[in-house]
């Protein structure tokens, strides 16, 4: 039986139970419970260390070693590259997984100051740089990011998104749509603004609702600043148990991405979550998009007359419907995470 650790600190530690953010689930605690599904010892957790057995789990006032595998997500800490020296000796292999491209990272965007080593000159991007090098494999969840990293690492490996289906329920369309957006604007430079050109002249033409989920209400830049709207419906960021929640005021899916390297390392996750609730949705042609596209799921526009026009064709109920069902479709078959156990067990083992 293959034991393997899934370690991150990514979790939400704010609540009385932490509770893994978006990133460590999808690409952790999804990949966690499928492979137990195969016959896998698994476990998952926040990180603990040890001079001698490295990086392990936390568990109650101790900590879980001795692993086949450890796979890890967004460790930063300046120990990382000796703890995980120390692991290989021992026999245990490292895998750092990867869906975001720090390199191209934009000031603006909170996890820039977050990261940046002159400010935290112990825990930063550059040690989780150092960590991602140093690892036995490397999984990413775009092109990009493989393409990026098979020149720079030992062995990388490939695995999409996928989601957890069974959670996101269809959504009624009702005569009048809202067009809507998710995310936290904390994240966002430059995206959200792709709207402005376009999108407040489209609500006051046609007079139809706008809803931001994820609104951080100390964000002096919020979806309304950026995309030059008066009237915006908002719901606060949640937990991940809570997420499906967060796409029910919403009709119509917008995903606006500045054409850079930043975005296209990014997923077409956000896509996945509409067309599982049953939203279609726009979104800018980055590689994945058009990846997504040319497999049935999403519209894609670059211009402003573009987003224009497929808004236009999305105010039509019949059309949303039909459009809605199919995508749906497609996602239960194409991209549900109880398909990728398999896939995830391959890689690992590779």
């Amino acid at each position: 039986m293959t034991t393997a650790a899934f370690i991150t600190g990514d979790y939400a530690l704010h609540v009385k139970k932490p509770e893994p953010n978006g990133c460590a689930h999808y690409r952790m605690v999804l990949p966690s419970r499928e492979l137990q599904k195969s016959g896998w010892d698994t476990v998952m957790g926040l990180p603990r260390e040890h001079p001698e057995g490295g990086i392990g789990v936390a568990y109650e006032d101790g900590a879980l070693f001795g692993f086949d595998m450890s796979i890890y997500k967004l460790m930063m800490h300046e120990t990382v590259p000796t703890h995980f020296k120390i692991m290989q000796d021992s026999g245990s292999k490292i895998i750092v997984d990867v869906d975001d491209f720090h390199f191209g990272i934009d000031p603006a965007n909170i996890a820039a100051s977050q990261s940046d080593p002159n400010k935290h000159p112990d825990n930063n991007r550059m040690f989780f740089e150092m960590g991602i090098r140093q690892a036995d494999l490397v999984t990413t969840s775009t092109t990009f990011l493989a393409d990026f990293y098979e020149r720079r690492c030992r062995k990388v490996r490939l695995v999409r998104n996928a989601l957890d289906v069974e959670r996101y329920e269809m959504h009624s369309q009702p005569d009048s749509p809202t067009f809507g957006w998710v995310g936290g604007t904390l994240w966002r430079s430059g995206d959200l603004e792709l709207l402005r050109e376009w999108m407040p002249r489209f609500v006051q033409d046609k007079g139809v609702a706008v809803h931001h989920s994820g609104h951080i209400p100390n964000d002096t830049r919020h979806f309304a600043v950026r995309t030059g709207l008066r009237r915006v419906g908002t719901s606060p960021m949640s937990l991940v148990s809570d997420y499906p929640r967060l796409l029910s005021p919403i009709h119509v899916g917008l995903v606006p991405l500045m054409m850079n390297d930043f975005n296209e390392a990014k997923s077409y996750l956000k896509g996945l979550e509409y067309a599982a609730s049953g939203i279609p949705f726009i979104a800018s042609p980055t590689y994945e998009y058009r990846l997504l596209h040319s497999l049935g799921v999403g519209r894609l526009a670059e211009s402003a007359d573009e987003w224009r026009d497929h808004a236009e064709e999305l105010l039509d109920v019949n059309v949303r419907i039909s459009e809605a069902e199919r995508q749906r479709a497609i996602v239960e078959k194409e991209f549900d995470m109880r398909a990728k156990g398999d896939e995830w067990a391959s890689v690992l083992l590779s």
